[in-house]
């Protein structure tokens, strides 16, 4: 701990300067090393005698001028730097079910703060509360109003704008499952468009934010509507294009908008779709007048991508320079920190393409940057494995693009940790990697694997089995190197029992199939009592797993959780029992294992041996779940 004694400081960045400095492992104290606070363009950390100057514009280049202070102390050098963002903000998915408690909310906010971030979007579909909807977010760990709050004014007061991410159109699933809410159902996700009913329920979702939160910015969504106007909209109206129900609901919700003072933004995919097929990313081509003048003025696009490889940067630029096409219309661009894939992250592979596409996005004069952190099929993986993806974005915005050696000095001064030592919580998948001549989509075999049953064994043909436990032996030793470490220390241990479960369970049917094919009735016995180890490890993993959980979420959600890896032990239990009744003679034969080995995905396989398949239900058995 080192002690300063701050002097100078504007009565508006008190609180930020409280609540920052013990994570920066840094307190106020009399007689402690002067930091002298001024007020000015930018931010400069000037080593000045015995202590620093502290120069800075706004409270987020304060806020990151906090981190500065110990190496430019230790004669590192001058600091002066300038942000280039308008925005740079992070956008934590929220819905599906791992819900930032508020403390985990709140962490988050600092994270971001020391970095010099100016933005949370908060990706909630369903997770609020809203007054005159009782089963809108029921039982999902939904935000109410005075959580919102609470947040915003912490979030304010550390230069953090809190702005609602919502859903209002499709992608809203868990609120139109329920009997009570079927009016509103068109199909699928997707609510109807073109009833009364519909707008009351978005006018009442917009008045909630527009009295809950400072920001007037509101993300809308309106992505991936794929099916619209094909359910109970086509039975009360007929066949309508669904491009033109797309484009009137948008005019209704955005007049709502302005209604509330609220400045919209959607994602860009529905337009790109419209005018190329279907189709978003694409190559060539140009977006026609015609469907540019239909957007409404004032409508900030965003453009998401989360995949570009360096083979993929020219159609980027192109995707890009068709955004920037629209006349009325700002653009914002959203990267990806791949931590929704699984129980581990991909954030190699996020740090890989982020770069191509800031790269791009310097070019074209980007302004507006947001990296986005969805949850698929539950999420797993801590919010905190992104940190080094958010540090790059970071480090653009404020100094241009950084070399290896400024990622990982900066990720030791903000958060004690080295940039190399965080990407180690990739480990679990980097075998699925190793043959990649370049950086590919990420693949996740530590969940398929972990998942894949002990008897029925669909994955099997997804892996190598005559390296896949060995590597999940050698994953497991190099996350026990940084479990000591006070701040991280719980996802390398959570992260290390996850491969111990996978040294003995990623081949364990590989393995029974070959004995019991081999008449191998001695090994039959060992991989019998096998099932009891792989049960032990399991239950460390998943008493550590829901100790990750509870420290940064809601306790809502993991019911999943518990009910995915309960089904795991009670299949390996009866694993056992049918090995062991063959055995005995009882059962005459293990009819699972004499069935062939088929790729999961057919032909559709590339050199890796590997792929990624996210969807427990998909994988877990052949029979419907």
């Amino acid at each position: 701990m080192l002690n300063i004694s701050v002097n100078g400081l504007p009565a508006e960045w008190e609180r930020a300067t409280n609540e920052l400095l013990p994570e920066l492992d840094l307190a106020r104290a009399e007689g402690g090393v002067p930091v002298r606070v001024c007020r000015g363009d930018g931010l400069h950390v000037v080593k000045e005698g015995n202590g620093v100057v502290l120069t800075a514009g706004r409270i987020q280049d304060y806020n990151r001028g906090l981190s500065h202070i110990r190496a430019v102390l230790a004669g590192g050098g001058d600091v002066h730097e300038r942000c280039t963002a308008n925005t740079l903000g992070l956008m934590p998915d929220c819905s599906r079910n791992a819900v930032l408690n508020m403390a985990g909310a709140k962490r988050t906010v600092r994270y971001l703060a020391m970095m010099g971030f100016d933005a949370m979007m908060l990706y909630i579909e369903d997770t609020y509360l809203l007054e005159g909807y009782p089963y809108f977010g029921h039982m999902r760990g939904a935000y109410t109003a005075a959580e919102l709050k609470e947040l915003d004014d912490y979030a304010a007061s550390l230069g953090i704008e809190i702005i609602p991410a919502i859903q209002t159109l499709a992608h809203l699933a868990q609120m139109l499952r329920w009997p009570a809410m079927a009016e509103y159902r068109d199909i699928d996700d997707i609510m109807l468009a073109g009833d009364e009913k519909t707008y009351e329920l978005v006018d009442a979702m917009l008045a909630h934010f527009s009295a809950c939160l400072r920001s007037r910015r509101i993300n809308l969504g309106m992505d991936e509507a794929h099916h619209l106007g094909r359910g109970r909209y086509l039975d009360q109206h007929g066949f309508t294009p669904s491009t033109d129900i797309m484009l009137e609901h948008l005019d209704r919700v955005v007049a709502l908008c302005r209604k509330h003072g609220l400045s919209p933004m959607i994602w860009s995919d529905m337009f790109f779709r419209m005018a190329f097929g279907g189709r978003y990313y694409v190559s060539e081509g140009e977006i026609s007048d015609e469907v540019m003048a239909k957007v409404p003025a004032g409508l900030t696009l965003i453009f998401w991508d989360y995949y570009s490889n360096e083979s993929a940067r020219a159609r980027f630029a192109h995707m890009l320079e068709c955004h920037l096409k629209f006349p009325h219309n700002d653009t914002a661009f959203a990267g990806g920190a791949w931590c929704w894939s699984g129980f581990t992250p991909h954030e190699r592979f996020s740090v890989y393409s982020s770069r191509i596409q800031l790269q791009e996005c310097e070019k074209a004069g980007m302004k507006d940057l947001i990296v986005t952190a969805w949850g698929d099929n539950g999420r797993e993986t801590s919010l905190y494995t992104t940190l080094p993806t958010l540090m790059l974005y970071a480090e653009y915005a404020y100094g241009g693009e950084p070399d290896e050696a400024r990622l990982e000095r900066r990720m030791r001064e903000v958060f004690g940790i080295g940039f190399e030592e965080m990407l180690t919580l990739d480990a679990p998948d980097d075998m699925a990697h190793a043959k990649d001549a370049m950086p590919q989509h990420p693949r996740n075999p530590s969940k398929y694997l972990l998942y894949n049953d002990p008897l029925e064994g669909l994955m099997d043909a997804d892996m190598d089995p005559e390296t896949v436990a060995e590597n999940y032996k050698k994953a497991a030793e190099s996350l026990a190197a940084y479990v000591g470490n006070a701040r991280f220390g719980y996802l390398f241990r959570t992260a290390a029992a996850l491969c111990r479960v996978l040294v003995r369970k990623s081949d364990f049917t590989v393995r029974l199939r070959r004995a019991y094919l081999a008449g191998d009735r001695k090994a039959l016995v060992t991989l019998a009592e096998e099932t009891d180890l792989i049960v032990k490890d399991l239950d460390v993993f998943h008493e550590l797993f829901r100790d990750q959980w509870n420290r940064e979420n809601k306790p809502y959600g993991f019911a999943v959780q518990d009910l995915r890896l309960g089904g795991l032990k009670e299949r390996l239990a009866a694993t056992r029992e049918r090995i062991e009744a063959y055995l005995s003679g009882k059962v005459p034969n293990v009819p699972e294992l004499e069935e062939p080995v088929l790729p999961y995905r057919g032909k559709y396989k590339d050199d890796s041996g590997y792929m990624c398949m996210n969807v427990w239900s998909a994988t877990v058995s052949a029979c419907p779940v």
